[in-house]
């Protein structure tokens, strides 16, 4: 048997190992392809369907008894289509949130509501972060944080303010159904109500005959209802407060000879106080 020399094997083994090595990169390049292949049969990426939250500003501030608002813009991605429904947290203490529109309807375009915060007058001061989501069905957004500022509001006394609901004669009295103006935004319990003559204006004729008239002609009997009172945002009085007219202060002339002429027809000068608490 003829002797072949090992220099003609060399080049056939060379050969074979490198069609595996072409083979192989054939392989990999192929299993490559597949994958990006599945992303999409269209050869484009997907986009899942999703909703996010924008709101302008990010940032108010608001006196206590005073409110906020934010606009909101939900936006619709990879085709959703359907309502979500917004909610906050975060709340300062006394303050509430509201949406309006509650449900904004988004899809194929953005939707929009306006997001109102209410503060009350005992709302602690301070600066709040407030998280904002929305949803629909199970679908969620990224909550969205804000903030709030609560900054000391100018607290207004409330008024008193009233008048005798008739004319003083000598030896009767007249009610003083008293009015309570409140400017705050909450109910003041009011209570210590008086009533006092400051002054009194006579007229032409008792002035020119000299005939007297001072407050010791007069004798004012005191608010006897229950405290405190109640006195609700604006205007309110004695007798929409349910206290009947027997209860209320009364202001009566005395019957005496010194005072007949001098004190009749007589303008009194009256001044009020009370104490309010809760605003």
């Amino acid at each position: 048997m003829p002797h072949i020399p090992e220099s003609f094997h060399s080049p056939l083994r060379i050969f074979r190992a490198g069609a595996k090595v072409l083979l192989a990169g054939f392989l990999l390049v192929t299993l490559t392809s597949g994958v990006v292949l599945a992303a999409n049969s269209n050869g484009n990426q997907t986009t899942p369907k999703g909703i996010t939250l924008q709101l302008a500003p990010t940032s108010r501030s608001a006196t206590q008894g005073t409110s906020a608002s934010y606009n909101v813009v939900v936006q619709p991605s990879g085709g959703f289509s359907g309502n979500v429904s917004l909610s906050a947290t975060g709340l300062p203490p006394g303050a509430t949130a509201s949406f309006s529109p509650a449900v904004v309807a988004a899809g194929p375009g953005s939707g929009s509501a306006t997001l109102n915060v209410s503060t009350t007058s005992a709302t602690p001061l301070g600066t709040y972060s407030l998280s904002l989501k929305g949803n629909s069905g199970t679908l969620q957004s990224a909550v969205v944080v804000i903030s709030l500022t609560v900054t000391a509001g100018q607290h207004q006394p409330f008024t008193i303010s009233g008048g005798p609901a008739g004319v003083l004669a000598p030896g009767y009295s007249v009610s003083v159904d008293l009015q309570l103006a409140n400017p705050g935004n909450n109910n003041i319990n009011v209570t210590g109500l008086t009533v006092s003559i400051t002054g009194i204006t006579r007229t032409a004729q008792a002035v020119a005959n000299n005939r007297p008239c001072n407050p010791s002609d007069y004798v004012i009997t005191q608010f006897s209802g229950s405290y405190p009172i109640s006195a609700p945002p604006g205007n309110s009085s004695l007798s929409t407060s349910g206290f009947s007219a027997n209860q209320w202060p009364q202001i009566k002339m005395l019957n005496s000879s010194l005072n007949q002429d001098g004190c009749k027809g007589a303008t009194l000068q009256l001044s009020y106080s009370g104490t309010g608490q809760g605003n």
